[in-house]
C-alpha cells in the first residue's frame, strides 16, 4: 500500500480526528512517531503537536545532548546512551498514562523497531509520521550525511507521509 502525502492542514484534521480518544487520558494514550532526514521538519511538527495534545511528552535522542546551560553538544559515542534515554522517557511517560511524541531520525526499520515493541509493550496503536520537509538542518549536519541518510531511508507500510507547506 502507498502512503499517504499530507499538508501541515490535512495531516492536523487526520491527527485531530484522534482528540476525543486523547481528551479520554490517562486511559487512553497516544504515541505519534516523526521519523525523516535531518532538516526534515521533524522537531517543529513534534511542537505543533505538542500544542494540540494535553499533557504529551515529546521525546528526542537529540534532548540528550542539551547541557544546563540549554546548548546542544552532541558526541557521536553517545548516540546509543542518547536512544535508550529517549526510550526511557518514552516508558516513563506511557506508564503515567500520558501520550507521547517521539521525533527521530529512526532511518533504518531497525531503528524503529524498539519504539514500536515500547508501544507494543503498553498495548498502543502508533502513528507514525515520516517528515519530508527540506530545510537546513538545526545541528548543522554535513549535507553528504543527510544525504546518506535520505538514501538509506526505509518506509514503513503503515506510516503516513507529511511534507511541510
Amino acid at each position: 500500500m502507498r502512503p499517504y502525502t499530507y499538508t501541515l492542514h490535512t495531516l492536523h484534521v487526520v491527527i485531530t480526528a484522534f482528540m476525543p480518544v486523547l481528551s479520554l487520558q490517562p486511559f487512553f494514550p497516544c504515541l505519534l512517531i516523526i521519523r525523516g532526514i535531518p532538516g526534515s521538519g521533524k522537531s517543529t511538527l513534534a511542537q505543533h503537536y505538542m500544542q494540540s495534545i494535553p499533557d504529551a511528552v515529546h521525546c528526542e535522542a537529540d534532548h540528550y545532548f542539551i547541557n544546563k546551560q540549554g546548548q546542544y553538544c552532541y558526541d557521536g559515542r553517545k548516540i546509543k546512551r542518547a536512544h535508550e534515554f529517549c526510550q526511557q522517557n518514552m516508558r516513563n511517560a506511557l506508564s503515567q498514562g500520558k501520550s507521547v511524541i517521539v521525533s527521530n531520525t529512526s532511518i533504518r526499520l531497525w531503528e524503529l523497531t524498539a519504539l514500536l515493541d515500547i508501544a507494543a509493550s503498553y498495548d498502543i496503536t502508533p502513528h507514525i509520521i515520516h517528515c519530508r520537509g527540506q530545510f537546513i538542518s538545526t545541528h548543522n549536519v554535513p549535507a553528504d550525511i543527510v544525504a546518506r541518510m535520505a538514501l538509506s531511508y526505509e518506509a514503513h507500510p503503515d506510516e503516513t507521509c507529511y511534507i511541510p507547506g
